[in-house]
């Protein structure tokens, strides 16, 4: 009879063996205590064994894409400093590594997996925004690299937004109608400052890019409702300048996306094998097994 996913425990599949192989990456062995350290219970559900097990195996996966690709071994010491510094955190805000890391029973090997996972991450970010084909899709888009410096109005709908428009080309004062009228009440008389283009909503970012400077513009829609936008100045940098210190110039959206881009590749090119046990390897998770009984 298939047994619910929820109701099957680890300890049932321990008896096959404490260093059991239950996965491969490439000729990198998985075994049962590898999964089963991250957890501080003995009996884990088989959903949450799959989980901890796709996690161990796609680390797996990365460490070696990230030799491949780049040169670069983690040590152990960069993770222990990593750990040290989760820990002193958690001891501050007086958090447990369960309550961090979001799972009730996770140990403390399992902060040190996090610890793991957030060396891997800025070492192939360290080494992905300066690889050639990233800085090339970069500066093909001139919203990621542009910082423009606008001052907006934003209203509710394209009727107030007009009305707005012919007060301003009547003569009045920018800051004075964005204070009348404008829902940003954070910013005073509607100045944004300088930003990335790439920072702000997508439409904005956009009629920001391309908007002639010193000129009124709009209405331009978003999510938020309709801008009217004036560009003060724009620039993008060089790609000199940009190789000199790329994180100034990379919004956290950007190495996000540079990031999952690189990590869901060497996941889909993933040489992984699981147990049939235990599941089936895909790039996004170990998918259950057709009969969830216990191994022997």
């Amino acid at each position: 009879m298939r047994k619910p996913a929820v109701l099957l425990a680890l300890a049932l599949l321990a008896g096959c063996g404490g260093g059991q192989e239950v996965a491969r990456v490439g000729d990198v062995t998985i075994g049962l205590p590898d999964v089963e350290a991250l957890y501080e219970s003995d009996a884990i559900p088989a959903a949450d064994f799959r989980k901890a097990l796709f996690r161990v195996m796609a680390v797996e996966v990365l460490n070696q894409a990230l030799e491949t690709d780049f040169g670069v071994v983690l040590q152990p010491a960069q993770i222990d400093q990593q750990l040290a510094e989760l820990q002193a955190m958690l001891a501050e805000s007086g958090s447990t590594g369960a309550e961090y890391l979001g799972e009730e029973n996770a140990s403390d090997e399992m902060l040190r997996f996090n610890a793991e996972v957030l060396v891997l991450q800025q070492a192939a970010l360290d080494k992905l925004v300066v690889a050639p084909e990233v800085v090339d899709g970069l500066f093909a888009d001139p919203v990621t690299m542009t910082t423009v410096c606008s001052k907006h109005i934003l209203v509710a709908t394209e009727e107030e937004a007009q009305a707005a428009l012919d007060r301003l080309a009547a003569g009045e004062d920018f800051a004075a109608v964005a204070a009348d009228v404008s829902l940003d009440t954070s910013s005073e008389g509607g100045d944004l400052g300088c930003v990335q283009a790439g920072a702000l909503a997508p439409s904005f970012a956009d009629a920001a890019v391309s908007a002639v400077i010193g000129e009124v513009t709009g209405p331009v829609a978003s999510d938020f409702g309709f801008h009217i936008i004036v560009v003060s100045e724009r620039s993008t940098p060089t790609r000199e300048e940009y190789l000199a210190d790329p994180r100034a110039l990379l919004t956290d959206d950007n190495l996000s996306t540079i990031w999952s881009d690189w990590f869901n590749d060497r996941l889909q090119a993933a040489d992984a094998w699981v147990d049939g046990r235990y599941g089936t390897w895909s790039p996004l998770g170990i998918l259950a097994p057709i009969e969830e009984a216990p191994g022997g």
